[in-house]
C-alpha cells in the first residue's frame, strides 16, 4: 500500500540521518582542531569606506571596519564541520543531476517526491550550526556584527549608508559563518529546486533549465520557471486557498 511504502521511506530516512549524525560525531571526537590563521595582511579599513557622496562618514565606517575585523573569528572550523560542509555541498548534486537530466525517470520521482530528502540536508545544516555555535569562542562578537547587517536605522538611509555590506564582508572572513551560510543556501536551493521539479511533473511543464539555474544562482531559476509557465500557457502555480475555519483562527 502507498502508506506502507512511505512509512518505509520515512524509516530509511530517519536511519540515514541517525547514521550520518553518528558518523559526523565520531569524526569530531577523533579529530583535533587546527590553530592556523589565515595568511596575508588584513585588508585596510579604508577599503571598506564608501566613495565620496555616499553620505557616510568615512572615519566612522573605517572605525566600524577595524573593530569588525577584530571581532570576526578566523579560526578554522573543526574537522567534523568540514566533513558536513563537503556532504551538503556534494551529495545534493546527485539529486540536481537527476532532476535536470532524468526528470521523468521513476527513480528521480521516487527520490524527490518525499519531503525527507530536504529534511535530511536541513539536518546537516543544523548539525553545522550546532557545532560552530558550540566551538566558536567569538559567538557574541559575530552575533553583534550580524546585528549591524540588519540595523533597522539603515531603512532611513537605504541609498546612502552601505555599512551593512561592510559588516557582511567582515563576517565572511569567519570560516564558521561561511560554513553556516553556505549550507543554509544549499538547503534552501534544494527546497526550491525540488518544488519547481514537482510542479513541472504535476502539470507537464519542462523544468530542466529552471532547475539548473536554481542550482547555479538560486532565485533566477524560480523566475525562469514562472516565465516558462506563462509562455507555455500553463499559468503560474497556485496554492490551495485557506479554509474559512483557518481564516477564523
Amino acid at each position: 500500500a502507498p502508506s506502507r511504502r512511505w512509512r518505509s521511506v520515512a524509516a530509511v530516512a530517519a536511519a540515514a540521518a541517525m547514521a550520518l549524525g553518528s558518523c559526523l560525531a565520531f569524526c569530531g571526537t577523533s579529530s583535533s582542531r587546527a590553530t592556523l590563521r589565515g595568511s596575508g595582511p588584513a585588508p585596510s579599513a579604508a577599503n571598506l569606506r564608501p566613495a565620496a557622496g555616499h553620505g557616510v562618514s568615512a572615519a566612522a565606517l573605517g572605525e566600524v571596519g577595524d573593530i569588525a575585523m577584530l571581532l570576526a573569528n578566523t579560526d578554522p572550523t573543526p574537522a567534523v564541520v568540514s566533513v558536513a560542509f563537503n556532504i551538503i555541498t556534494f551529495l545534493p548534486q546527485n539529486l540536481w543531476l537527476l532532476m535536470v537530466f532524468l526528470p521523468g525517470w521513476s527513480v528521480t520521482r521516487k527520490l524527490m517526491e518525499p519531503f525527507w530528502v530536504v529534511l535530511l540536508f536541513s539536518l546537516v545544516h543544523s548539525f553545522i550550526v550546532f557545532n560552530v555555535a558550540s566551538t566558536n569562542p567569538d559567538n557574541m562578537a559575530d552575533f553583534t556584527e550580524l546585528l549591524k547587517v540588519f540595523d533597522p536605522r539603515i531603512n532611513l538611509e537605504l541609498l546612502s549608508n552601505f555599512s551593512p555590506q561592510a559588516s557582511m564582508m567582515n563576517l565572511m572572513k569567519s570560516p564558521g559563518f561561511v560554513s553556516e551560510e553556505w549550507s543554509h543556501v544549499l538547503a534552501w536551493d534544494l527546497f526550491v529546486g525540488r518544488w519547481i521539479y514537482l510542479d513541472g511533473q504535476r502539470r507537464g511543464i519542462f523544468t530542466s533549465h529552471s532547475v539548473l539555474f536554481c542550482n547555479l544562482i538560486g532565485p533566477p531559476g524560480l523566475l525562469l520557471h514562472a516565465a516558462t509557465c506563462l509562455l507555455t500557457g500553463k499559468g503560474l502555480p497556485t496554492e490551495a486557498p485557506l479554509s474559512d475555519e483557518q481564516d477564523r483562527q
